[in-house]
């Protein structure tokens, strides 16, 4: 009967034993646990609001730049700190392209400016536009970054208007002396392309009727289109003295010599021209110091 009763005995502390390892640990340990809970936030994109700029259109000054300063609320509902990064662009032809001064300005050192809420920031651009900027409706973009790599963008339109000018470094032709019947050296006039257009040019001597008006006793005038005497130009250099010469007379034809303005990179510099002149005095009728007004117009090609 002992040996019954000892495995009576066995039998219940496996089947104690079972119960025990069966049961959560929770109420090994005690009458409480702390759970670990966790979620993951979506991101949110950031936006970008209206941009505006401290000018909605403008025209360019010759040989002067100007700064565009452009401003723009952006949002993150992660909040503002989400933010990281703002870059922009100004540009006239494709978005993404390199930095050339006549059609594409980059400025990928945007600032954050200050905080306007919870999840709103004050961003600038700024671009400086040289004068040689072509004439055009351009486009501001606004590109931001979030810390997840999202990015929110806007754009806004910018008209860069039309500017004709031209800037002759020279303020006289001075041909000095020429005798009777002789023609003079070559006279050299340097015009700079100032603007932000290609330039034709009109050139005339329009104060006096196409003449040279000479203070000598008794003197004629040197009339300056004269068929083989007179004022002649050209944008050759060492020309000849014939009819392939323009006469320089008081009329108003243009010539078609498409000067192009610049379209450098990097050199903001202005493009530079010759005009070359010279001078064939009348055989008689002419004395003492004759003078007349030059002037040179220019026009977009």
């Amino acid at each position: 009967m002992e040996i019954e009763g000892d495995k009576y005995f066995v039998l219940l502390y496996l089947l104690l034993l079972l119960v025990v390892l069966a049961t959560p640990a929770v109420l090994a340990d005690g009458d409480y646990d702390d759970l670990n809970t966790t979620v993951t936030v979506g991101n949110s994109a950031p936006t970008v609001g209206t941009i505006t700029c401290n000018a909605s259109s403008y025209t360019p000054i010759a040989e002067s730049s100007f700064f565009f300063n452009c401003t723009a609320t952006v949002s993150d509902n992660n909040g503002y700190e989400d933010l990281t990064a703002i870059r922009g662009e100004f540009y006239n032809d494709t978005l993404g392209y390199a930095n050339n001064h006549t059609k594409h300005y980059n400025n990928n050192t945007c600032i954050f400016i200050s905080n306007a809420s919870a999840t709103e920031r004050t961003v600038e651009c700024r671009f400086e536009v040289y004068y040689f900027a072509n004439p055009a409706h351009w486009t501001i973009y606004f590109n931001v970054t979030d810390e997840a790599g999202a990015t929110g963008i806007n754009t806004s339109t910018i008209t860069i208007n039309q500017l004709v000018a031209l800037n002759v470094t020279n303020t006289t032709i001075p041909f000095g002396n020429v005798g009777l019947d002789e023609l003079s050296d070559q006279i050299t006039t340097t015009i700079k392309i100032t603007g932000n257009v290609d330039l034709d040019l009109n050139i005339n001597e329009s104060q006096h009727n196409s003449n040279m008006t000479c203070d000598g006793t008794g003197s004629a005038n040197i009339s300056t289109n004269a068929t083989s005497t007179g004022v002649r130009y050209n944008t050759t250099d060492a020309f000849t003295f014939d009819e392939t010469a323009w006469k320089l007379s008081s009329g108003n034809d243009w010539l078609d010599i498409n000067w192009s303005k610049s379209y450098e990179t990097s050199d903001t510099a202005p493009p530079q021209y010759n005009l070359y002149w010279r001078i064939k005095i009348p055989a008689t009728g002419v004395s003492g110091n004759c003078t007349t007004i030059t002037r040179i117009s220019a026009t977009a090609s």
